[in-house]
């Protein structure tokens, strides 16, 4: 942090099931809320959210949590930030006109620039860029029991909408190949419990990944292919976090925090997550790094 000193904490887990060892560090360590972590495109920098300064802002800080620098400066709320893949720019929703709508930030200049959307009934969530830059994938939440997974291009054109049917569909995340998305949802449950699906951008090869009993959410593909991380909460206990491989099989849990775990990002080099974890009485965004 700047002008100050950064408290890392470290805590390593063995993973049973592989043996593997995973190593925590809280890298923003501060009494608000730091949430929704992920590393730009280069690995050096980090955008997360944070309501540090009375509501939700989006900040920066290095790799290592150093240097956090607040990004957007409102009285309105800025969630959710996530980059393109030029490192240049990321993408973030606000309700600075009243409802929340899809804005696009420059890191350099600080400019921010309202993204056009296809008239659709709902409020974008969780938006996100293809890995080309070419294509965003959001949430388009009508309430909290309905939300469609929605494809619209650079210009704001209307390409695909892959879950109009009812239930809630949240959190896409995009294949490496940009071929595919996760996602999760709860129509198959009856409204219940969510779970995690896989499908292509035609809408076709719809595949559940999970058939726990309760809610499986926020899944994240790993940029060399080969992995999922997402949360896992069951009835009466906190989210921890676990990874599986790309056909729903073989999952294991990494995460063992008394307060959960939320929200994994995976680092360029498929190595590290951020996940946010609840510790000493607020939200950190949080390092785990898997150990050889």
């Amino acid at each position: 942090m700047k002008n100050g000193l950064i408290s890392m904490v470290f805590m390593t887990i063995a993973c049973a099931v592989y043996g593997q060892q995973v190593q925590e560090t809280i890298l923003s360590n501060h009494p608000g809320q730091d949430r929704y972590g992920s590393y730009s495109p280069d690995g050096k920098h980090i955008v997360f959210e944070s309501d540090r300064d009375g509501n939700w802002e989006i900040y920066r800080m290095d790799a290592t949590g150093e240097n956090q620098e607040r990004l957007t400066k409102s009285d309105v709320e800025n969630r959710r930030p996530s980059w393109h893949p030029n490192g240049k720019k990321v993408l973030f929703e606000s309700n600075r006109n009243g409802r929340f709508e899809l804005y696009e930030l420059y890191i350099r200049t600080k400019k921010i620039k309202k993204l056009s959307l296809p008239p659709l009934e709902g409020e974008p969530m969780f938006a996100r860029y293809s890995p080309d830059g070419k294509t965003i994938a959001y949430s388009n939440k009508k309430s909290d029991q309905e939300a469609e997974i929605v494809l619209v291009d650079r210009k704001g054109r209307l390409l695909a909408s892959l879950t109009n049917n009812g239930f809630r569909s949240f959190y896409p995340s995009w294949s490496p190949q940009g071929d595919a998305l996760l996602f999760f949802s709860r129509h198959e449950t009856n409204n219940e419990d969510d779970e995690i699906y896989s499908i292509n951008l035609d809408g076709s090869g719809l595949d559940r990944l999970t058939h726990w009993p309760k809610h499986n959410f926020c899944p994240a593909w790993s940029p060399d292919g080969k992995k999922i991380a997402y949360v896992t909460s069951m009835e009466g206990t906190r989210p921890e976090i676990y990874v599986m491989d790309t056909k729903g099989q073989n999952e294991f849990r990494i995460t063992y925090n008394e307060d959960g775990d939320t929200l994994p990002n995976w680092s360029g080099d498929s190595k590290r997550l951020l996940v946010t974890g609840y510790r000493n009485g607020n939200f950190e965004i949080c390092e785990l790094t898997f150990l050889d």
